[in-house]
């Protein structure tokens, strides 16, 4: 038996996140290699790495009841800033596709 998932999974907010980005014209590469990391979704302007867009599938009881795994997120964020020295943002549930596209959208217009 197969049972239906009771949450959405960190895949599903990657794929629908990726979709809506492509559809608004921004060049999203998926699970790209990094420096010893495979980064969830990669903003691209002209090839050049603009952001970095961490996907995870958090809910409240994750906020509420494992700060520890939110402060390995926090470890995991800052060494992507710092050695890739592109903005990062995480897109923790299906809500924050939309400020995701605009985060995205704002890094391929500047520089």
């Amino acid at each position: 038996m197969i049972e239906y998932p009771k949450k959405v999974s960190e895949a599903e907010i990657q794929a629908e996140l990726w979709y809506k980005l492509r559809e608004a014209g921004i060049d999203a590469r998926l699970e790209v290699k990094g420096e010893r990391s495979r980064l969830d979704i990669v903003i691209f302007r002209n090839k050049e790495a603009r952001a970095i867009i961490e996907c995870k599938s958090w809910s409240v009881r994750y906020v509420k009841n494992q700060g520890y795994q939110k402060h390995k997120n926090t470890k995991q964020l800052t060494k992507y800033r710092e050695t890739f020295k592109v903005p990062v943002f995480v897109c923790g549930c299906l809500a924050s596709i939309k400020p995701a596209i605009t985060f995205a959208s704002k890094c391929c217009a500047s520089f």
